[in-house]
């Protein structure tokens, strides 16, 4: 053996590696760690559930939605409130039919680009006031479409009008910025209902990117005779 084995032979392996030393401070966050049971992680998605309303009258044809909602005179509460939600959507509760730039106002504030009208029982904004972003704001006939034409016809896609304010409860919608395009705005038409049993018309709209929107130009109102028969099953 020469000189340089016996060198490396006298080394003890063990002693050659020194556990490095933790303060107190060190030991009791390490233990706090191994002790704490790691969180659940949650779903990078989310299942979307319609609610069930039970004693609301809601319909959505031609985007439109009517609502068994009761209005408020003189009450001493505001005509309307706006909240977001967490998960990004917004709720908006309407009490009174005034005011609609306060409301586009509180809306903007809450990440939404809209138009609002409140008009008459027995008036309503006459068509053309905008380009629509999908089949909503002017649907075509579906009387002589193929079968292909009407598959493409029925794409949620086409009706993300219909989604992006879906009314709650009786004075109550919420608003999906998920179906919304960047630069479409959310146009809102309200007016108190025409016909027994509808207190109150609720048509949002989505406009194209890129539309100007017309100020509202006053027509006399379709019937919601029709819309409460569908709704009472007739």
């Amino acid at each position: 053996m020469n000189k340089i084995d016996r060198m490396v032979s006298a080394i003890d392996p063990a002693a050659e590696y020194a556990e490095p030393s933790m303060g107190q401070g060190v030991q009791d966050l390490l233990a706090e760690i191994v002790a704490t049971p790691p969180a659940r992680r949650r779903p990078s998605w989310t299942p979307m559930r319609r609610p069930v309303l039970a004693g609301l009258a809601v319909a959505g044809i031609a985007a439109a939605a009517l609502v068994a909602v009761p209005l408020v005179s003189g009450a001493p509460s505001a005509a309307y409130a706006v909240v977001k939600n967490a998960d990004g959507t917004v709720q908006v509760t309407v009490k009174e039919f005034r005011d609609p730039d306060g409301l586009e106002a509180m809306l903007r504030s809450a990440g939404i680009v809209a138009d609002v009208t409140f008009t008459e029982a027995d008036k309503q904004c006459a068509r053309g006031r905008f380009v629509g972003a999908d089949l909503a704001y002017d649907p075509p006939s579906t009387k002589n479409m193929t079968e292909q034409q009407r598959k493409e016809f029925d794409k949620p896609d086409n009706w993300r009008s219909r989604d992006v304010a879906a009314p709650i409860n009786k004075d109550t919608f919420v608003i999906s910025p998920r179906f919304m395009r960047p630069e479409e705005t959310l146009v809102l038409e309200f007016r108190p209902g025409n016909y027994a049993g509808m207190d109150y018309a609720f048509l949002p709209y989505l406009a194209k990117a890129g539309s100007p929107i017309a100020p509202c130009r006053l027509v006399k109102a379709n019937s919601d005779e029709e819309l409460a028969k569908k709704l009472a099953g007739n």
